[in-house]
């Protein structure tokens, strides 16, 4: 006697109706996890999901069944399918499994109900007085809504790292790059060369015993313990209650190791000519704490000035550079691995509640907004204005309308990266700039394609699985397309000719 073929479903609800799917394509069942935003998708899309270490796009079944929305409950479940680019499915909860024949599952159009049949693999009937199961086709429901979602990524291309020169041409005259930050209210530049990245001042420092003024204690920054120095102390200024004020943590390279400056808060990035750069003054190359300060930056025609430090000789001090080394040579073969593999570092802002990461290299320096930009009639939705950035005229595009993103409050975070796109210098408007990263390319992985313009401007995320982390990658020399950069040449030289005139 012939065994009949069997079909195992896992069924679930949608607004009240039931529907399954075959449960040999359902890889696991997991709560509605914390939701990264991804621009320029389709509605459908809630987000993307580190699911121990996978970037999971999380889809609305509602919304691709065109069902009306609802708010998130404790029944609200996601089911994760199967394949090499797996997906999750949000739907409002997980009913039972069922076991039947295969005949049992039936291509009957009209027990698709409002669902369009092209959607479902059958339909399975139920008993007197029972709705109908409709069972779904996971890539004919996704088929229509994006580009690749759920299947793997075979171009290599997708993992490169970004472009950062958009335009070719002679090379430019080289800038000084330098970090800013404040100490007393005094602004201090330390080279960006040497910076590896900028984190928060940690809650919980270990201290050392005996140590120096300057030495705060150690702190573990990703599995490895980075010594921390007051940078005021260095200087021989008065010390900070750091229970009041929680600075920054800004990490430098010293030798073969790292060590943290604690400093009362990161500014900017900037890069200037060198022309703008002069030698520090004889009387603040002697004695104790000012010998630190080699240069002067002058910026804003003189009005702001920029006092710039000599990494090496903040480290003089004999007990300092002995725990420099210490933490260099305990941890030596470790870091010269780390070193090899984190070859790209990025400014890391954020719009809302997400965080996007540009390659700082593409960065020309990060500005404030202007109190009130000088608007333009008839520019697009895009442009917020014009600035004055040292004489020349720069369009300022608001990144939250560029990306169709809502508005928002934090008005007074905000800042401006300055980049350089078809030519012309450009400042993009972000809710704020959170720190400096430096990831391992290993932590780099392809983003879902979801749609071409996606594809376009996000094609790569930073996952860094220990924190559950996701970092959006936007590729800075596709932030405007070709006829919107043209559109800002020619706004930027209409008003520099009408400022001229």
């Amino acid at each position: 006697m012939t065994e009949l073929a069997s079909e195992e479903l896992l069924i679930f609800k949608i607004a009240g109706a039931a529907f399954g799917l075959t449960l040999a394509g359902v890889a696991e069942i997991i709560r509605l996890p914390n939701l990264v935003h991804m621009p320029l998708v389709p509605p459908s899309l809630l987000g993307l999901a580190n699911l121990r270490g996978i970037v999971l796009p999380v889809v609305s079944l509602r919304t691709l069944l065109r069902l009306p929305d609802m708010e998130a409950s404790e029944s609200t479940r996601v089911i994760v399918m199967r394949g090499d680019a797996p997906v999750g499915l949000v739907v409002d909860s997980v009913d039972r499994l069922l076991a039947l024949a295969a005949d049992r599952i039936e291509k009957d159009d009209s027990g698709a109900g409002t669902i369009d049949p092209a959607l479902l693999d059958g339909v399975v009937k139920g008993g007197e007085g029972e709705s109908p199961i409709k069972v779904l086709h996971p890539s004919r429901l996704l088929s229509g809504q994006f580009v690749r979602l759920g299947i793997a990524a075979t171009s290599a291309a997708r993992a490169a790292p970004l472009a950062t020169s958009p335009s070719a041409g002679p090379p430019a005259r080289a800038l000084v790059s330098l970090l800013s930050f404040y100490l007393n209210a005094q602004e201090y530049a330390l080279p960006l060369d040497r910076v590896r990245e900028i984190i928060p001042l940690p809650d919980h420092i270990a201290e050392l015993p005996r140590p120096e003024t300057a030495v705060l204690g150690v702190v573990t920054l990703r599995d490895r313990l980075l010594p921390l120095v007051s940078l005021r102390a260095l200087l021989g200024l008065p010390p900070d209650d750091l229970s009041k004020q929680r600075g920054k943590v800004v990490v430098m390279s010293i030798g073969e190791g790292a060590i943290g400056l604690a400093v009362d808060a990161t500014r900017e990035i900037l890069r200037l000519d060198p022309d703008s750069v002069d030698p520090a003054p004889a009387l603040l190359t002697r004695g104790e704490g000012v010998a630190e300060i080699v240069s002067i930056c002058r910026l804003e025609d003189g009005r702001r000035l920029v006092a710039l430090l000599s990494p090496d000789r903040l480290f003089r001090s004999d007990l300092v550079r002995r725990i420099i080394d210490d933490h260099a040579a305990g941890d030596a073969g470790q870091q010269a691995e780390a070193n090899a593999m984190a070859d790209e570092q990025f400014i890391i802002f954020r719009l809302g509640h997400q965080d996007y990461g540009i390659p700082i290299a593409a960065v020309g320096e990060i500005a404030r907004p202007p109190e009130h930009p000088t608007r333009l009639p008839k520019a697009p939705a895009f442009i917020d204005g014009v600035m004055n950035l040292r004489g020349s005229v720069v369009p300022i595009v608001d990144l939250r309308r560029r990306f169709d993103l809502g508005n928002t409050e934090q008005a007074g975070a905000r800042r401006i990266l300055m980049l350089e796109i078809g030519g012309a210098i450009a400042g993009f408007l972000v809710d704020g700039v959170s720190e400096i990263l430096k990831v391992t390319t290993d932590a780099i992985c392809p983003a879902p394609e979801l749609s071409p313009e996606q594809m376009r401007l996000i094609s790569r995320v930073i996952n860094l699985e220990a924190s559950g982390r996701l970092i959006l990658l936007v590729d800075p020399t596709q932030l405007l397309d070709q006829v919107e950069a043209d559109l800002l040449a020619k706004f930027s030289h209409s008003k520099f000719d009408a400022t001229a005139s």
